[in-house]
């Protein structure tokens, strides 16, 4: 039984470990990123008959981060980066993915954590899905 937890967590490291030679995990997170813009709504206009309450709330879920030039610039960079590990320069697009996921977290991460209260977990995963990233191609350009 013990045996065969070992061999699932060598395995489990060597998949994580052999991703970071792979644009995958990049393009995984540009992809929801520009979805994520794509898909953050305006805020709606004052209107007859609302309460004010509910047109705050209406700005608050609109200028929730991650904010749409946000989502393009971050989204924009890891298909880049992408791109830079799917043509053969790994440990520059290793390092290049490593900035940006750390930036994102830098700029993000915080909101991601206060959504959760708000109900919002679409910002929780991005970041968690940022800190990944950064720590998959952040040991494969630290330590090659």
């Amino acid at each position: 039984m013990l045996g065969n937890i070992e061999g699932i967590k060598d395995n489990l490291y060597t998949i994580i470990t052999d991703s970071a030679s792979t644009p995958y995990p990049a393009w995984t997170l540009g992809g929801l990123l520009l979805g994520r813009g794509l898909t953050i709504q305006k805020p709606m206009g004052p209107l007859s008959g609302t309460s004010g309450s509910s047109l705050r709330l209406s700005h608050t879920l609109a200028t929730a981060r991650p904010t749409k030039a946000s989502c393009y610039l971050f989204g924009a960079a890891h298909l880049l980066g992408g791109w830079i590990v799917y043509d053969g320069d790994i440990t520059n697009g290793a390092g290049f993915n490593f900035a940006w996921s750390t930036l994102y977290l830098i700029v993000n991460g915080r909101a991601g954590l206060k959504s959760v209260i708000h109900g919002r977990v679409n910002p929780l995963a991005l970041s968690i899905l940022a800190l990944g990233n950064a720590g998959t191609y952040g040991k494969k350009f630290f330590w090659p």
